[in-house]
């Protein structure tokens, strides 16, 4: 932990003296269990503020302000967590990575197929309707967010992939 991340956690957290490591491991487990949670209730707060702004015909700073602490925070945390080499895990056993490979292809055509029905709700009904305009689906537009559902599906796939290692001796 860097010299500004400490002198911020003192006063942020409230102690004065030194914390052992069992103390600073339950700190560290609750204030990311805190993000966590303040991650859902930001997104949660910009899906609403976009309903309101699209009520009202407007797009506002808060908005806006929401989605960047949002994409800041994720980012944020997959730098760090790449940097450190957290986030990849080794398998030494050809079973074990088949299978986790086959249950990241089964999650991620799950995510996908979820975006694209979530994304074409929203934006074909749900925001059109608030927005007071005339309802209308074609094809096409089934079409386009199937199609961006799989190249999300397809897209987080490939990156969550890259974290999973066969583990090979050398020699």
């Amino acid at each position: 932990m860097n010299n500004l991340e400490k002198r911020m956690l003192k006063p942020f957290v409230g102690y004065l003296e030194e914390r052992d490591e069992y103390q600073q491991g339950e700190i560290h487990k609750i204030l990311a269990s805190a993000c966590m949670h303040a991650f859902y209730v930001t997104t949660a707060l910009m899906l609403i503020s976009l309903i309101v702004d699209t009520i009202n015909g407007t797009f506002t700073f808060g908005t806006i302000a929401l989605f960047i602490v949002n994409q800041f925070v994720a980012y944020y945390i997959q730098i760090r967590l790449k940097k450190t080499g957290i986030a990849e895990t080794e398998y030494d056993a050809e079973a074990d990575y088949e299978r986790t490979i086959l249950r990241l292809k089964k999650k991620f055509i799950f995510a996908g197929a979820q975006w694209g029905f979530t994304m074409l709700i929203l934006m074909e009904f749900l925001l059109p309707a608030l927005a007071g305009e005339k309802l209308e689906i074609h094809l096409f537009s089934i079409l386009i967010w199937l199609l961006a559902g799989a190249a999300f599906g397809i897209c987080t796939y490939f990156l969550q992939k890259r974290n999973i290692k066969m583990f090979k001796e050398k020699g």
